[in-house]
């Protein structure tokens, strides 16, 4: 069947690790919008540091942000079409988990950034994504702690995969779990997800799963990939990915996401 949308995630998919999207893969979005077809960011980031890029790359579809826990127009308007939060309990529990490790511990709240302790991968983090954060003395003392999301950030693989191993073992019935980056655990609502939240915009278009192809390099994409009738892993991405994936494309630095539409799609 014809591909009718498209769900792309961006770091390590469209934007290299230098931040940047190639003209090619540029363009290949344009085409494919040109074409009728529904393209769609599908990202861990936060809406605010999301609308930009959609922007520039002529995107104006809802954005999938926050690992899906945020689905969110910014075109003309700025509705929430579904949203999903970490209850005030839980999230101290998490926090108070999180304490135990050496690690950078991000809270995201009314897409703000709010954090306790500031780091050197903190400030990699936000100025290479323009965020602005907000320090304060305690997340416990935030009034409505109902965050979207908690990011553990540590320049350790092993151990952010050891972190989120432990967490998952014990909330994995209650919260969604996953790594977005080797050195990202990712902790949101149990029904977030971006496969969720891509078949959510599917369901809202009339679009069939067979209908939809997803893109995407890390473990967080891979519930993105399972619902998609063409799933496409980078060739920088997890093996885990690439084991699920239907197609396995080139590199990032390779324009491997526009080869792929240009392959499937444009038919080119």
């Amino acid at each position: 069947m014809p591909i009718k949308l498209i769900a792309l995630d961006i770091d390590g998919t469209i934007m290299d690790n230098r931040f940047q999207i190639s003209d090619r893969v540029k363009k290949t979005i344009s085409r494919a919008i040109d074409s009728g077809i529904y393209v769609v960011i599908a990202t861990g980031r936060m809406y605010s540091a999301t609308v930009p890029i959609a922007s520039g790359l002529g995107i104006v579809t809802p954005l999938i942000t926050y690992q899906g826990s945020m689905v969110r127009e910014f075109c003309e308007k700025d509705d929430i079409l579904l949203h999903y939060d970490v209850s005030p309990d839980l999230s101290k529990q998490i926090l108070d988990e999180l304490r135990k490790f050496e690690v950078q511990i991000n809270l995201y709240l009314d897409d703000e950034l709010f954090i306790e302790d500031e780091s050197a991968i903190l400030a990699e983090y936000a100025t290479k994504r323009n965020i602005i954060y907000h320090k304060v003395n305690s997340f416990n003392n935030i009034i409505n702690l109902k965050p979207t999301k908690i990011l553990a950030m540590i320049k350790n693989a092993e151990k952010a995969t050891e972190i989120k191993n432990y967490l998952k073992e014990k909330y994995s019935d209650i919260l969604y779990i996953t790594k977005s980056t080797p050195f990202y655990v990712e902790i949101v609502n149990k029904e977030a997800s971006k496969g969720r939240a891509v078949l959510f915009l599917a369901n809202k278009w009339g679009i069939d799963q067979a209908e939809i192809m997803t893109i995407g390099d890390q473990d967080n994409d891979s519930d993105m990939l399972e619902v998609a009738g063409l799933s496409v892993a980078m060739g920088n991405g997890t093996e885990g990915l690439k084991k699920i994936a239907k197609y396995v494309t080139d590199t990032v630095d390779n324009d491997g996401a526009a080869l792929a539409i240009e392959k499937f799609v444009l038919n080119f």
